[in-house]
């Protein structure tokens, strides 16, 4: 059993599925990934084909929010050259993942955020 309530669990993954518009879908997915009291946000994008091969899928860990035992969510970005994560300054930790959540799509009008979850 997941030590992440059930319902924060269900909010995160609905943000992930209302996070792709619909014009989008089939070529772009963001999609969490859970270990433990971490869950990593990731965007997975189809790549034109080069040279009429096939699509190359890439794909992009942009976010990570993290259970704390207090029960506090905490919302960190990026993995840095020495493949860690920084805590993202914008945000405080919150009872919930919802708001920490919304700082994210309030950054990808011209934040950090944006640099992923962009209309490419």
């Amino acid at each position: 059993m997941s030590p992440i309530p059930e319902l924060q669990q269900r909010q995160i993954d609905r943000w992930c599925e209302r996070r792709v518009p619909a014009s989008k879908r089939g070529e772009l997915t963001v999609m969490s990934r859970w270990r433990g009291r971490m869950v990593t946000l990731v965007e997975k994008r189809a790549e034109p084909p080069d040279g009429g091969g096939p699509a190359q899928v890439t794909e992009h860990a942009f976010a990570q929010l993290r259970y704390g035992t207090d029960g506090l969510w905490t919302l960190y970005y990026w993995v840095d050259g020495l493949a860690r994560w920084r805590q993202y300054p914008a945000s405080l930790p919150e009872n919930s993942p919802v708001p920490l959540l919304q700082d994210i799509d309030r950054s990808t009008d011209d934040g950090y955020f944006h640099t992923w979850l962009s209309a490419r």
